[in-house]
């Protein structure tokens, strides 16, 4: 069986089905008995056993160690079955300060480590027949997992929605924890509260000539290094996109890197200088599978904006401009990391360093290259095909690269691409062919 897919598959669905709410979008949640649990500020993990095993695994496939007193802990369990268990991996904290997902990563490497405490809150897979309903799957949790000093079971409470809010304040406001897990057996809510955050723009995207579509957002680092953790959309009404295009259109700078956008459209990158206010819903910092989020760094040089290279970063969620904040500077002071670790997220390993920075590396060489274009009513169409060789894979690039662009200006969505990595050129070229025959039929044209 292979257990790592059956997690990550699950870890997959629970993240993409979770609905953000707020405090204040109480009356968002259906009606009827609804289970609340504290959000425990930890890393997900699995508890498996069967005939010959009993472990703790993660998505990224890292196990808890055998010398952890957890895992000892787990060997006593008298379970015969084969069972998958879903939860928490979290170091409890204190009167005056909560758990914090940092400190499981300091446990993780810790030899005999006897801080790590491990949460069940659902079952994914089981021998159980009867585990229809999420009530059901907590009694039968409760059942083989009997309280001890590093097992437990997620204490939910049944509350009608019109309770929720005092519930909120207590555990979250009161006691200063993440916030809520909200469930029946329909659908999974998480309950926090908004997290105010100041950044850096580092470039914007046009809906008209003068009204920003969208901006670009980063953290501010020591030596005037700043690192993106994703663009914002929601930006007020059209006057205030009009506002904020006069505000960021006089930063305009040269930069080699080209930051895309959802819709296709290239960001007009600026100088790191005008900070904005945004409202943040929540805040990733790794990916499904346990893998931390990376994003660009970059620095001003020569009036250009530099991309150094890829570093662990967050990405902000559901975000929406608050206001420009002109009190405010672009620096780690003012619009740094300490932000994100005030609301328990912590970015592990961030760091830049100047010799990894992609202008001062060989430059990528193109191994194949074929552009298609094909004339309509409404303009040519352009088709491109390329592989390239990055020459970096010393610095954590691929080898190589297969590039597909598609522009074709009668489209909602104009641009579109696709980027494959690959360390096989012979897979590259089968890559590219594959892209040919189904992307190039009658009608289109090689442009030589």
């Amino acid at each position: 069986m292979n257990y790592l897919q059956i997690i990550k598959q699950y870890k997959s669905h629970i993240a993409s089905s979770y609905k953000l709410i707020t405090n204040e979008q109480i009356s968002e949640l259906p009606k009827g008995k609804l289970f609340v649990s504290k959000k425990y500020d930890g890393l997900f993990c699995c508890l498996v056993i069967n005939g010959k095993d009993k472990k703790f695994i993660m998505p990224s496939g890292k196990e808890v160690p055998a010398d952890a007193a957890l895992t000892k802990e787990l060997q006593k369990l008298k379970i015969k079955e084969d069972i998958i268990i879903a939860g928490e991996l979290y170091v409890a904290g204190t009167e005056t300060k909560r758990e914090r997902y940092a400190d499981v990563h300091v446990a993780l490497s810790t030899k005999k480590d006897t801080s790590m405490c491990f949460i069940a809150f659902d079952v994914i897979q089981s021998q159980e027949e009867n585990l229809d309903t999420y009530a059901d799957k907590l009694t039968y949790l409760s059942k083989i997992i009997k309280n001890t000093k590093y097992l437990s079971v997620i204490q939910a409470e049944e509350l009608e929605a019109n309770k929720i809010e005092a519930n909120f304040n207590k555990i979250v406001e009161q006691q200063q924890n993440e916030g809520l897990i909200i469930r029946n057996d329909r659908r999974i809510y998480k309950m926090k509260r908004n997290i105010d955050l100041d950044l850096v723009v580092l470039g914007y995207t046009l809906q008209e000539k003068d009204t920003v579509r969208s901006i670009s957002l980063a953290l501010a680092l020591e030596n005037n290094q700043f690192v993106h953790v994703g663009s914002v959309g929601t930006l007020g009404t059209d006057k205030q996109r009009k506002e904020l295009f006069t505000a960021v259109a006089k930063l305009n700078c040269p930069s080699p890197y080209r930051l895309a956008a959802s819709d296709g459209s290239l960001y007009q990158l600026v100088r790191p200088e005008l900070v904005v206010s945004v409202i943040v819903k929540d805040i990733q910092n790794e990916l499904s599978d346990s893998t931390p989020v990376t994003h660009m760094a970059f620095c001003m040089q020569a009036d250009q904006l530099e991309p150094l290279h890829l570093t662990p970063s967050v990405s902000i969620l559901n975000a929406n401009l608050s206001e420009i904040r002109h009190d405010k500077q672009p620096t780690s002071a003012d619009c740094g990391v300490q932000q994100i670790e005030r609301v328990g997220f912590f970015i592990k390993d961030i760091k830049t360093d100047v010799k990894k920075q992609i202008s001062m590396m060989q430059e990528s060489s193109v191994i194949e290259r074929e552009v298609y274009t094909k004339s309509g009513k409404n303009g040519t169409a352009v088709k491109k095909f390329i592989i390239l060789e990055t020459h970096k894979e010393k610095f954590g690039y691929p080898k190589y690269l297969f590039y597909f662009l598609d522009l074709s200006e009668s489209r909602a969505e104009p641009l579109k691409r696709d980027v494959r990595p690959f360390s096989d050129i012979k897979l590259g070229k089968k890559i590219m062919q594959d892209y040919l025959d189904k992307n190039i039929k009658k009608g289109w044209g090689k442009y030589e």
